[in-house]
Formats: structure tokens, sequence, C-alpha cells
């Protein structure tokens, strides 16, 4: 499966992969967020045509970001990104395909970078986009816009332009037009390889020290199944043994409390992981943190548990069996 919008690095992006793995079947999916109806039309006609000439497969989807944005409270970016992942996931289900590919390129990694470094991350976070996460592949990872416009312009190959590339309400297009920039001319001319090779360091250092955190998080979490399941949250639960848990090293607390959340389908912030810190060590026992979607984190005697006692929601009632003296904090 590719991710194609009709831009330059999605349509170099097809033409790459269809021109050097002849022998791979690859289906070019156009994902339709419904906010430039102005421009759809066009791109659709060229993205199909595009996947005709390379004998690819065609699919076309249509999600209301909009609507889904209001009904959760989301940015615009972050609702377009997660509906745009789930629909390639389904088409991906529907093929039995074994990838699929967007389009992310050097530049983006540089701006990635910026913009995590800016809503707050840890290392993890700051070693940016990797070329394979899950199903998820970035085959022009280490290329940049310009080399991949010299190629479509040397293949004569159409793309189109998008609009809201330009607008400035959007985080990652301050990044790119005016922040980037700015920096490269004030700051250091080489900031995007700068950045790439900051990001490079990370990546090995996170290898190494997610190896260390998997042989603490075996011997301090407990993953239990459990039954019936809540509606849409995972089919477990996670128990924090906290004795063992505080003779860690800070850093791989860190990690073992990211991974929590991680495995019970949760992002964590920067400010969530310090209150769960908190809770872990001085929180009285009863004493609860509401997390993103209903996931909550609860301290008990010597273990802190992470569930979804009322499935993945907006929720903010009491737990059954709680009792009136808990400390609740909401995040």
């Amino acid at each position: 499966m590719v991710a194609v919008s009709g831009g330059p690095d999605s349509v170099a992006l097809l033409h790459i992969l269809c021109s050097s793995l002849p022998q791979v079947r690859f289906v070019a999916v156009y994902v339709d967020h419904g906010l430039r109806p102005a421009e759809t039309g066009a791109e659709i006609e060229l993205v199909q045509a595009l996947a005709h000439q390379l004998k690819a497969g065609f699919e076309r989807i249509s999600v209301d970001v909009r609507s889904t944005a209001q009904q959760e409270k989301k940015s615009i970016e972050e609702t377009a990104r997660t509906l745009r992942y789930r629909e390639l996931e389904t088409m991906r289900q529907k093929y039995q395909g074994t990838a699929i590919a967007v389009a992310h390129t050097a530049d983006d990694q540089a701006e990635e970078l910026l913009i995590r470094l800016i809503r707050g991350s840890g290392r993890k976070g700051l070693s940016g986009m990797q070329f394979k996460n899950g199903w998820i592949i970035r085959p022009l990872l280490h290329e940049s816009k310009k080399t991949l416009l010299h190629y479509l312009q040397t293949e004569k190959i159409p793309f189109a332009i998008d609009s809201s590339n330009l607008e400035r309400t959007y985080l990652r297009n301050r990044v790119r037009l005016d922040l980037l920039p700015y920096l490269q001319d004030h700051f250091n001319k080489s900031i995007r390889q700068t950045l790439l090779q900051t990001a490079q360091i990370l990546e090995d250092e996170e290898v190494l020290l997610e190896e260390i955190a998997d042989k603490a998080w075996q011997e301090v979490a407990h993953v239990i199944t459990i039954e019936p399941v809540p509606p849409e949250a995972p089919s477990h639960i996670i128990r924090i043994d906290t004795i063992e848990f505080c003779k860690c090293h800070p850093a791989l607390q860190r990690r073992i409390l990211e991974k929590c959340c991680w495995q019970m389908e949760a992002r964590p912030q920067f400010r969530q992981i310090a209150l769960l810190l908190d809770l872990v060590h001085t929180g009285q026992t009863g004493a609860q943190i509401h997390l993103s979607r209903g996931l909550r984190a609860q301290k008990r005697r010597g273990e802190v548990i992470f569930t979804y006692p009322a499935g993945k929601c907006s929720y903010r009632g009491g737990m059954t069996g709680e009792g009136n003296n808990d400390a609740v904090k909401s995040e």
C-alpha cells in the first residue's frame, strides 16, 4: 500500500517503487480528508492516472476530519493523521498487504524533530521518525525534497501542489516556512543536516537504552489479560511493582511508565509521565490519575495499575469499589 496525496513526495515515492520493484504489487491509496474540495478532484484524477500508468491498483478513501476533530476536541492536524493511518491500515488488511509506504523525507524529519522539541518530547521522540514502524515504512526518509523534485522534473512526471501547505494556521507549516529558514539564516546554515545528525545519534543510543529498559520492564511490569474487555480498549491491564520500580534508575523509571502508556494504546506526554512518577513515589493508596481517553493509573498497596475502567472514552466518574478518600488528578 502506498499513501499518495498527489504531491511531489508521494508521487515520486509511487513512481520509484513501481519502477524499481516490478515484481511487487502496489496499490496507491488516496485519502480525501474533506478539507480542500476545490483541489481534491484534480488530485484524484492525477493519482489514479499515474497508478494506471504504473500498473498499480488504486483506492480512494474519504474521511470527515472537521467533524471528528470537533467531536474529539483535537486539532485538525492530529485528527487528519489519525484517520489517515487508520484507513491505510484498513486498506492493508483488505489487500493483505505486507507494508504501508509513506513519503516522509529528510526535510520532514528535520521539521518533525523541531515540532517534537517544541511540544515536549523525550529521547525516543527526538530520535525522529523510523524507517520502519510496525507496518509503516518510509523509503525516502534520507532523501531531500530537492532531490525528489529534480527526479520528477527529469522524468517529466506531473504532480499537484497542496495549497494548505502555505497556511500558517498549522504548526508544521510555520516550522517549515518560518522557523527553519530563520534558524538557517541567523544561527546555522546547515541546521537541517545538524538536526538529522542529532536524530541519528539519538536513534543509535535509543536502541541500547531500549534494550536495558526492556529488561527492567520484565522485572517490574505484569501484563494481565482481562475479561470482559472494556469497549474499544486493550484486553489487558498492567500492574507495576512499585518496590522493584523504585530500585530502577530515574531514566529507566520514565521509560517504564512510557512503555505502560504505549502498551495501553495511549501516547504519553512529558507532564503525564511527571504526574505518574509523582503518583508512584508520593501518592497515597487509592490515589489515581486520569490519562487520555479513559485510561487511568491508580496507586494500590505495593503497585500501580493501568486500566480502562469504562473503556476508551472521555470518562471522569469513579471506579467501582473506590473509597471516598481517593485523590484524583485529571490530565
